[in-house]
């Protein structure tokens, strides 16, 4: 009998032990939070086993808090935007993985303001690119590195990438944690991902290989949505401030008569049209020579970019854009023919704006 009582509280120990562990590994679960998933983006009529067919939603209720509170989104101080980190993970039926990755390799999903308000988020799973919402950024704290789609499209881009995560038809477990980080008590970031509040959980996804080439083109269509959507909120309504007072170098390579050719025909090649151009202000030598590790030259550069207007057919859309001009070296001090390569920096700009 004392045996069986010892043995009978080692169990009890070592389950609590393993719930603490369990605890540790998701950081410390909001307390009220739930995920459920659906195929509405409102979260309605949700369900726990998907086919690789339809499209996927998720959402996050918080039990009464807001995003704010229950993430600590107040450490952002005065920030224009927050964000909270999405981890996603594809496993074969049966297989768990290891429960403490779910903290590596951060991706910082945008949160508005309008998002930190409410009781509860709608993000992406396997969403309809045409419905996307939830956008991950590269750097966390620059808005204008919001451009990519999240959930399992940022995995399957490809045709590789998604035969690596879903290599054969069946069923596999997606597994979601949302986390925000940890801060002490001067509001300052612990990075002790242990304390991360966190919401976590796992639907089944069947997949059939007959789907296969129609979540790769999803994918491509979702990040193309996604970064068209950021080109628009960045797009120009006002001619760049500096453009009337573009520079005019004393090099006939840059005269309208020689330039403007140039340009058209390398935008051609896109069948971009040429709308205007105008040479960046700029102080010093025109030309700048750039040399290799023994100090030879390769080639020599205007040192101002050439910004051009043009339209695209594609969307009869107008953008602004930034090319080089260089000359490759001919050796004995002489340089080649010029050639112009870009197109950098572009922004869409209002073509009722261009003058």
């Amino acid at each position: 009998m004392a045996r069986s009582l010892l043995v009978l509280i080692a169990a009890i120990g070592f389950a609590s032990f393993l719930a603490e562990a369990a605890a540790a590994q998701r950081g410390i679960p909001i307390p009220g939070a739930r995920i459920t998933f659906s195929n509405d983006p409102n979260g309605s009529n949700p369900k726990t086993s998907f086919s690789s067919s339809e499209f996927i939603y998720g959402r996050l209720d918080l039990g009464g808090k807001t995003v704010y509170d229950a993430f600590g989104l107040k450490n952002f101080g005065d920030a224009k935007f927050y964000y909270i980190y999405y981890h996603l993970k594809i496993l074969a039926a049966g297989k768990e993985g290891w429960e403490h990755d779910w903290h590596n390799g951060k991706r910082a999903t945008l949160i508005t303001k309008e998002d930190s308000k409410r009781t509860y988020w709608n993000f992406d799973v396997l969403p309809d690119p045409a419905k996307l919402t939830t956008i991950i950024g590269t750097l966390e704290d620059d808005l204008d590195y919001y451009k990519f789609p999240a959930g399992m499209y940022l995995e399957t881009r490809d045709v590789n990438s998604a035969r690596s995560l879903f290599p054969q038809n069946g069923p596999y477990t997606i597994d979601i944690t949302l986390f925000g980080n940890s801060y002490d008590d001067w509001g300052k970031s612990t990075g002790e991902f242990e304390k991360f509040p966190t919401a976590s959980a796992k639907f089944t996804l069947q997949f059939s290989g007959t789907d296969g080439q129609t979540l790769v083109a999803n994918s491509k269509k979702a990040y193309e949505n996604a970064e068209n959507a950021k080109n628009k909120q960045d797009m120009l309504h006002a001619m760049p401030s500096w453009w009337a007072k573009g520079a005019t170098p004393p090099e006939p390579k840059l005269a309208p008569a020689r330039l403007v050719p140039m340009i058209k025909g390398f935008i051609g090649q896109w069948n971009l049209t040429y709308i205007k151009h105008a040479i960046y202000p700029y102080t010093g030598p025109l030309w700048v020579i750039e040399k290799n590790s023994l100090g030879i030259p390769e080639y020599r550069m205007v040192s101002p970019y050439i910004y051009i207007i043009y339209s695209d057919p594609k969307d009869n859309s107008c953008q602004l854009g930034a090319l080089y001009m260089r000359e490759p070296y001919s050796g004995g001090g002489t340089y080649g023919a010029p050639y112009l390569g870009g197109i950098r920096d572009v922004q869409l700009i209002d073509c009722a704006v261009v003058k």
